[in-house]
């Protein structure tokens, strides 16, 4: 899991959680892999991007494109589901930002102790942030609050695990980075459907994973069930 446009006015703010499944442990062997290699290249050794790169792990706003792209090909022939909730914070204008992003975890994983109320635990990873120190604490209480609220009766919930990992931890986190940025692109070019646009196209290559991407202000925009095309 992770948040993008957090301290941006100008940009939707988005939590979103990747879903990897009985393949996790592969998904993050290949994007361990991958990174490896790329670190070796030689041709872009003292590039600041590409250090920061080599030092962090994937991160979609300052990986040069000799590593996004890569990135963006080996997430192509991965499969994997994504969720997200966004707000344009006009309903939120009196809140506080760090209330707003534990209100969008909550709505996430409330949805998801639902969908996987079989199950005995919930891992997630989180990406580490000064902010989510004091979140977490509250999570499984919180979660299971709304989950069974949602639900409107009694209902058996996973045991929610959350955990704080950095990028180089669990490399896998990068791809909910990715998707939340081509997200993030699409929904500042108005949610356009001209094949002209880039955003609309980045949208487009990643609206396969979408499980759900749902809006506080506007429901539910695309979804599994009803994607945009």
């Amino acid at each position: 899991m992770d948040e993008s446009g957090n301290g941006n006015a100008s940009q939707p703010l988005i939590v979103g959680v990747v879903e990897l499944g009985e393949d996790a442990d592969d998904i993050e062997k290949k994007i361990r892999d991958l990174h490896r290699d790329l670190s070796a290249r030689r041709s872009l050794a003292g590039l600041p991007s590409f250090e920061k790169f080599r030092e962090n792990g994937f991160h979609s706003s300052t990986d040069p494109l000799e590593v996004s792209g890569p990135f963006t090909d080996l997430m192509r022939s991965i499969f994997f589901r994504t969720y997200m909730v966004t707000t344009n914070r006009a309903k939120f204008q009196d809140v506080a930002e760090s209330e707003l992003i534990e209100l969008m975890y909550v709505k996430l994983l409330s949805d998801l102790s639902i969908r996987h109320h079989r199950e005995a635990e919930l891992l997630c990873y989180i990406e580490q942030s000064e902010e989510m120190k004091s979140i977490l604490s509250r999570l499984p209480e919180s979660v299971a609050k709304q989950a069974r609220k949602t639900a409107g009766r009694s209902v058996s919930l996973p045991q929610l695990n959350a955990k704080m990992v950095g990028k180089r931890d669990y490399m896998s986190t990068a791809i909910i980075d990715y998707v939340m940025a081509a997200v993030s692109r699409w929904l500042r070019a108005n949610r356009t459907t001209s094949a002209e646009s880039y955003a609309y196209r980045s949208f487009s290559d990643i609206e396969t994973s979408i499980s759900m991407l749902y809006s506080f202000e506007d429901g539910r925009i695309s979804s599994r069930r009803d994607p945009l095309h």
